[in-house]
């Protein structure tokens, strides 16, 4: 009935903007009216219908589209565009940067990009270092006018299933969402017990998602709940105390069988077995070599960091880090701090590094893009599918995340 709705209004659509000739007459003729502007007659439409046509249209058109009119931008940037997408099912994986801008230590300003990857772009078995050698791919900055859009999204794997919080500020939301990847299907998982906004924390250990944050630091009840995904039931945690709730958390990850949660001074660890709350060490001392690893990201069940120039895995069944074998030439590149994601089940590193010229005002963001597979032996074998740069930035940026989700 949509369908047809919709071909009826393009039909009068196109009679509306049809010029129809003049009558012959002994004056002058007169300069034809041009046609009414496609955006305004386009948005005489109803809302549902106009919804609909955009929800059939790749996201990497928005950025352009939210520039066209106040309503487009609206639309764009409105919930409603986003549960059409869902019901259609013409979600897209989309990835994108998050760098800061240091150059206001009081005030930094968070800039996004979205990586574009080439059409049919080929596997390279060797890094390239050389100009000619550039595979096209980019960093596209995202535009101010729709950068309000981008999902402060948080997201875990279980399994075949991927759930996700989005972490708005106005007004925070106790909503998760569930995407199986085999079939496709989205659904709304059990609401949290605390709504939540940026910045909460979200990580997954032993088929159970925990989720801390992003509510009033003064919240000792549901400052951190877990969510059993067998039971498909919510239970609030342990008060880890005021040192926690009030700090400026970096990270909330799993690793050894316990959940560790980092700010600038301290590591604090909540020992599951015995729920309870303790302090692991100081950020300035030395960590283990396990939990230096525990920033990172799931692909498969199988959790990757990148490290001291080499790249480790660790799955579910096991508490030792192993290297990725057969993953050679990122060693030729000095990788002081990077930020792994994954994107279309491949994994993804980002990297940044100075300028090869005087003075250094600017520096250059990488990325690799990583082929794994898991051997007959129990091994995981990397082979790199590119490497390049995709940016350059001000020195003042430095890198924050990276974030996959549906859309």
């Amino acid at each position: 009935m949509k369908l047809i709705r919709i071909s009826g209004f393009l039909k009068l659509f196109r009679k509306l903007i049809k010029i129809k000739p003049a009558k012959k007459s002994n004056h002058p003729p007169r300069p034809p009216s041009p046609p009414p502007p496609l955006s305004s007659s386009f948005e005489s439409l109803p809302e549902d219908i106009v919804l609909t046509c955009l929800a059939l249209i790749s996201t990497s058109y928005y950025p352009k589209l939210s520039l066209v009119s106040t309503s487009f931008r609206r639309l764009v940037r409105s919930d409603k565009l986003y549960k059409v997408r869902r019901q259609l099912k013409t979600e897209e994986e989309c990835f994108y940067l998050c760098l800061k801008s240091r150059t206001n230590p009081t005030d930094p300003c968070l800039i996004w990009y979205s990586l574009w990857i080439k059409p049919d772009n080929q596997t390279l078995n060797q890094c390239m270092t050389d100009e000619d050698k550039s595979t096209g791919n980019l960093l596209v900055p995202v535009q101010s006018s729709y950068r309000t859009n981008i999902p402060n999204v948080r997201s875990v794997r279980v399994g075949s299933e991927i759930y996700t919080i989005h972490c708005r500020n106005f007004p925070p939301s106790s909503a998760m969402w569930v995407k199986n990847e085999l079939t496709g299907e989205r659904r709304e998982a059990p609401r949290m017990m605390m709504a939540r906004r940026e910045p909460a924390l979200m990580c997954v250990l032993d088929g159970k998602i925990y989720v801390m944050g992003g509510c009033r630091a003064d919240e000792s009840t549901h400052w951190g709940e877990v969510f059993d995904v067998e039971t498909q039931t919510w239970e609030p945690l342990p008060d880890p105390g005021p040192e926690v709730r009030f700090s400026s958390n970096k990270f909330l990850a799993g690793a050894d069988g316990n959940i560790y949660v980092k700010n600038k001074k301290k590591i604090f660890v909540y020992l599951v077995d015995e729920n309870k709350w303790d302090v692991k060490q100081s950020s300035s001392e030395r960590l283990q070599h396990g939990e230096r690893l525990v920033k990172g990201c799931v692909i498969k069940d199988v959790k990757y960091a990148y490290a001291r120039k080499i790249c480790w895995w660790k799955d579910k069944m096991s508490d030792e880090w192993r290297i990725v074998k057969d993953l050679n030439g990122l060693d030729a590149y000095f990788i002081n701090d990077a930020e792994v994601g994954t994107y279309g089940g491949k994994l993804v590193i980002f990297w940044d590094s100075p300028a090869s010229s005087r003075p250094y005002k600017t520096k250059k963001i990488w990325c690799a893009v990583i082929l794994l597979d898991r051997s007959l032996h129990g091994e995981v074998e990397g082979q790199i599918e590119w490497v390049d740069t995709v940016a350059t930035v001000p020195m003042s940026y430095s890198l924050v995340k990276c974030e996959t989700f549906w859309v």
